[in-house]
């Protein structure tokens, strides 16, 4: 026979064995030994389909088999490890529209043009440490002997599952022929071995001195629905948690052979602060894996932590089945002990586990409507959300990005192939939906969906603020995995929706950096959105416009234009000038009106006065003097080519020599004859912050009566006049980066929006909003204007404010 005859022969024989209903005799927990030439090593055959679904059969191979077999019914379930150490081969019955392409290509030329509802077999083989696959020739004809021969036995009458208080089971040995497969029929005991372990590694860590810490971590190498291109070897995620608080310390995949740098690596996490702020061993460690416990144990128990391996961690579970949600694929080693059925009963408003996991279900459900769904593959659908039919594309330039649960969500949500059509959601709901399920998707349908700022984030709480750009007001979602892995001030087109007491975020665009919110606006309105509740819910589609924009935004984007206040690029020039008489130059400066000497007498700055709303004057240089030279130091050749004439122009001076280093240039790289002190870096104390949002927020309050281009010349405050220039300047506003660096200064957005009359609500006096901005009755003496220069710092350093943050 040539493989395509024993494919075909395979499927005839998958269905005569289906035809045969072999599950209502053979329970989950019921087995037989198949003895099949060919095979080193008995197998132990499963027939499936005792629960009224996922008909079929399973052969577990190898020496290991019969372990695998009992394991998967262990009570306190399999362990991490048993689900990627098992070799089986076998076929079940389903949807042929359900099915991988591959599968499809082979069966379209086994039975002919299928349709999408038809139950046909699906063919699988999985060798122990990778991933499964569709078996080759040799594989198809071990199952095609293996079905024959169970056929026959059972046209024998000898197919019974064995004695309720036996241990003997069924074994059928079996010949190399097709034709005629089965040899004999016997009964024998199952063979009693048990999983081999796995030798200890030998780990080389100092953890000597580390202290024991009052904490239980969680430790797990689960299984990852991944692949890498080129590599048949199963993923597994290295998952370790903190069992109190939740918090993912550490997570990162491996390969299924890589438990010794699972085990490295989780070493390496004890000298890292852990939840209590400081590097330590925890006094135990609960392991839902074998292999990484009989790795780590050893090294550790010595020290006093105790190790303990449980076959499943619900909470480890949980966790790692919402740290893998960005994959678009839930965890099929998962559910058995995630709970497979859907009928949940709708959970207490403030069970925030049994929302996520009946979101979780439902999320589900979308991507299997994707998977299976022609129409959200064609190139109208793809036109529809993208602007472009290349749906592969994004789907692989944007993987990292969420973009197929976008997509996905869209598909379900909103799309409709025709004027007339129904959504799949309505179809859901018409059809019918677990109650809680229905509960969730309404909630998604009533949801806008709408461009959001991260305004902040609680990773302890696990809960992030973000701010309607669009439509106004603020929200909180609650989802602890995301508000560890994000960054205040970027940008999410999504849906916040509700779940009892709690908001969950479903994305419908990707994720934009803080400096992108008024681009995007912008890019939307010109693609015809219209910015209201109906006009959001009906444009959701544009939202998937800003997947192609941001590829070109990528694409043509420029490094930052940084300059000085005169408007000219960044070059430090550090200069001398050889004096006759130091103390006659000295002198004959500080007779200009644009020369300040500080009190020591160390240093002279040039100055020239600032625009009010800067709050001081600009600094243009500085000049110190050294025994018989002037250092002088500016950041822009201008400022230094006008420095240098009216410097020459004095009495014994002369121009010796410039250096000059780019405001980018490591320090390894700078000249060494800058000799000019560099100013110590400064503590930004709870007064020093709270002043300079003093001044950020006098700066903007400003901004609201200055001309401006993007508004036609109009102040955002004349602006305001109409309703369309209201939403103009709300929608600016409310997309305004925050400072950079690591002050928490924020714009002042919600006071502007209020002095606009935009926004009418205010937080207590002396409270921050949630973009952090003050009410009025600031600290007394931290004004600006309050602080001289050669007064006090009002950062508490104990410095003079030009020594200090006046610099």
């Amino acid at each position: 026979m040539n493989a395509d005859d024993i494919y075909r022969a395979t499927v005839e024989a998958a269905f005569e064995f289906d035809a045969r209903r072999l599950w209502e005799r053979f329970g989950g927990e019921d087995c037989f030994v198949v003895r099949a030439p060919g095979e080193a090593s008995p197998m132990v055959g499963a027939i499936m389909g005792e629960g009224g679904e996922e008909f079929g059969l399973t052969l577990f191979r190898g020496e290991e088999a019969a372990a695998c077999f009992r394991g998967l019914h262990d009570p306190l379930g399999p362990g991490d490890d048993l689900t990627e150490r098992l070799d089986v081969l076998g076929f079940s019955m389903g949807p042929f529209g359900e099915m991988p392409p591959d599968s499809q290509a082979l069966l379209r030329k086994a039975v002919g043009k299928p349709k999408k509802g038809d139950i046909l077999p699906q063919f699988i083989a999985k060798p122990s440490g990778r991933l499964p696959r569709l078996p080759n020739t040799r594989e198809l004809r071990t199952l095609l002997v293996a079905l024959r021969g169970i056929l026959e036995a059972d046209r024998q009458g000898k197919m019974r599952p064995p004695r309720p208080t036996g241990d003997r089971v069924l074994s059928l040995a079996l010949t190399d022929d097709p034709d005629q497969p089965l040899d004999s029929v016997g009964r024998e005991e199952l063979p009693a071995t048990a999983m081999p372990r796995q030798p200890a590694s030998d780990l080389d860590a100092d953890l000597s001195g580390l202290p024991l810490l009052e904490e239980t971590w969680l430790a797990g190498l689960l299984t990852i629905p991944a692949r890498i291109e080129g590599d048949d070897r199963s993923l597994q995620l290295l998952l370790i948690v903190d069992n109190e608080s939740e918090l993912v310390l550490d997570a990162r995949p491996v390969f299924v052979d890589e438990t010794a740098k699972a085990a490295e690596v989780m070493l390496s996490a004890f000298q890292r602060r852990g939840p209590s702020g400081r590097a330590g061993l925890p006094e135990e460690i609960l392991f839902s894996s074998q292999s990484l416990h009989d790795a780590v144990a050893p090294a550790v128990e010595p020290l006093g932590v105790e190790c303990v391996y449980l076959p499943t961690i619900p909470k480890l579970l949980k966790i790692a089945s919402e740290f893998l949600g960005g994959l678009e694929a839930d965890l099929p080693s998962l559910s058995p002990h995630l709970g497979a059925e859907d009928d949940l009963p709708v959970p207490q408003p403030d069970d925030l586990a049994g929302w996520k996991e009946v979101d979780r279900r439902l999320a589900c459900r979308f991507a299997d409507h994707l998977d299976n769904e022609d129409r959200l593959w064609s190139s109208r659908a793809a036109n529809r959300y993208f602007g472009d039919d290349d749906l592969e594309r994004f789907f692989d330039a944007h993987k990292d990005r969420s973009v197929v649960q976008a997509y996905a969500s869209w598909g379900v949500l909103s799309y409709r192939p025709t004027k007339n059509s129904k959504t799949q959601a309505e179809k859901m709901l018409a059809k019918g939906l677990p109650k809680a399920q229905a509960v969730v998707l309404q909630a998604r349908l009533r949801a806008h969906p709408t461009l959001y700022r991260i305004a902040s984030h609680d990773a302890g709480a696990g809960t992030v603020a973000m701010e309607d750009v669009l439509l106004g007001g603020t929200v909180t979602v609650h989802d602890k995995l995301f508000s560890e892995n994000v960054n205040d001030g970027i940008f999410l087109p999504g849906r916040a929706f509700r779940a009892g007491r709690f908001h969950f975020l479903e994305p419908v665009g990707p994720p934009l950096g803080a400096g992108m919110g008024i681009e995007a606006v912008e890019f939307l309105q010109d693609c015809g959105m219209e910015v209201t509740p109906e006009g959001l819910d009906r444009d959701t589609h544009l939202f998937g416009r800003l997947w192609r924009w941001l590829d070109d935004w990528e694409a043509n984007r420029k490094p930052p234009h940084l300059c000085n206040t005169d408007g000219d690029d960044f070059l430090w020039h550090t200069a001398s000038f050889a004096l006759a008489d130091a103390g006659a130059v000295r002198r004959e400066m500080l007779k200009r009106d644009d020369i300040e000497q500080d009190e020591d007498g160390d240093e002279l700055i040039w100055l020239r006065p600032g625009p009010s709303m800067i709050g001081g004057p600009i600094h243009l240089a500085r000049m110190e003097f050294l025994g018989d030279e002037l250092v002088l130091t500016v950041n822009s050749a201008k400022r230094f080519g006008k420095a240098r004439r009216w410097i020459e122009k004095l009495p014994g001076v002369r121009f010796l020599n410039v250096t000059t280093r780019r405001w980018d240039e490591p320090d390894e790289d700078r000249p060494l004859d800058e000799r000019l002190s560099r100013p110590e870096p400064v503590e930004m104390t709870p007064e020093l912050t709270a002043s300079v949002q003093e001044m950020i927020t006098t700066h903007y309050m400003s901004w609201l009566d200055e001309p401006l281009p993007m508004l036609g010349g109009k102040t955002p405050r004349h602006t305001c006049k109409s309703a369309a220039g209201r939403q103009k300047v709300a929608m600016l506003i409310r997309t305004m980066p925050d400072p950079m660096g690591s002050a928490d200064v924020q714009v002042p957005r919600q006071a502007m929006l209020r002095e606009l009359g935009i926004e009418a609500s205010a937080p207590p006096p002396d409270q921050p909003s949630v973009d952090g901005s003050y009410a009025p009755s600031a600290p007394a003496g931290l004004s600006r204007d309050k602080t001289g220069r050669n007064g006090p710092c009002p950062c508490g350093s104990g410095k003079k404010y030009k020594k200090c943050c006046g610099r």
